[in-house]
This record gives structure tokens, sequence and C-alpha cells, in this order.
């Protein structure tokens, strides 16, 4: 989906994907639910080599050690549901233009 080969992709940032389109509260949220030990699920536009982009579901969930303290997350993708798509674009939109 990206247009990067493994080789290309492995060890970079995760932000390389990050489409210009997504409003950076989307993440400060998402960052927020999950560093509280909370499941986040949301609709992500990420950015292709080639400028391209597609949209994913991403569900995250935190990774706990037998203390219960998160020492990583597990991340899951899905297709988006095209009629909700619209509704969350236009979300991000007013969120750009309110940041």
């Amino acid at each position: 989906m990206t247009g990067y080969s493994k080789e290309e992709i492995l060890g970079q940032p995760h932000n390389i994907l990050r489409h210009p389109d997504m409003p950076k509260a989307a993440f400060d949220e998402m960052w927020k639910t999950v560093q509280s030990g909370s499941i986040w699920e949301g609709y992500v536009k990420n950015l292709r080599k080639d400028g391209r982009f597609y949209w994913v579901i991403v569900n995250i969930v935190p990774k706990l050690n037998e203390s219960g303290e998160i020492i990583g997350f597990i991340a899951s993708r899905k297709v988006p549901n095209k009629d909700k798509l619209k509704s969350v674009e236009q979300n991000y939109k007013e969120m750009l233009l309110a940041s």
C-alpha cells in the first residue's frame, strides 16, 4: 500500500507516511489515549511514496508487562467504511482550520 519496499521502510520513523491533511490534534489524541493504557481506533490518511494517499482504520492496543506497565504498542489496520470516510475527512479539515 505504501509504495515503499521493505528495505526502504525498515528502520524509518512511522511519520514518513504522515499525510499533510492529517491534523496534529488527531495524533495528540491518539497518543494521549494509548499512553493512558486505553485502546485507540481511528481513521488515518497515509502518504504513499509516489505522493498518492490511502486511508486506513488503525487500532492500537497498549502492550503491557506483568506489572501492568506499557512496554509497547500493537497496531492493526483495516479497510475504512467509504460512507463514514466522508464525515471523517470533513472533521479533519475542520480540525486543521482550527489549529
